[in-house]
């Protein structure tokens, strides 16, 4: 049976959060960052770092930063502040390229030249970044490299 996308967005509006949060938890558990904190790792030609910057009970605050050979000339490096929240299972973007604060909503026109569903289309470009390089196959994979 399959679906649109345009179908399961209308049925359930969150799922990317949720979708964010199972391919980022394949993630930590395979990276093993409850024990280190911080991984760094070699993948598709781009430095990755993942770094635990925050633990409790029920949430992680994950900072994911890809920084591209060309030191951010040509193209900037990508970085996202992400909260997961391991009770209700979702995965929450809640800051963007330096920006540590997302809003749900802004007024057009705005300072930042921010769309105003900024929040939501930072969720859906992790969404995309996490499934374009196949983050979610990782662990069956075993593609990561691993540095102390």
């Amino acid at each position: 049976m399959s679906h649109s996308l345009a179908e399961l967005r209308s049925r359930n509006p969150m799922w990317y959060f949720e979708r964010n949060y199972a391919a980022l938890m394949s993630l930590v558990d395979d990276l093993r960052l409850h024990e280190k904190g911080i991984s760094d790792y070699v993948f598709q030609g781009t430095q990755i770092t993942i770094n635990l910057l925050e633990q409790t009970r029920y949430t992680y605050l994950l900072e994911i930063r890809q920084t591209f050979p060309q030191n951010g000339i040509a193209i900037p490096d990508l970085e996202f502040r992400v909260r997961v929240y391991l009770d209700a299972r979702l995965a929450e973007v809640v800051g963007y390229q330096g920006k540590h604060y997302l809003k749900a909503r802004y007024p057009v026109p705005n300072i930042s030249m921010f769309h105003p569903d900024e929040k939501r289309q930072s969720n859906l470009l992790l969404y995309d970044w996490l499934m374009s390089y196949g983050f979610t196959r990782l662990q069956q994979a075993g593609s990561a490299r691993y540095f102390a």
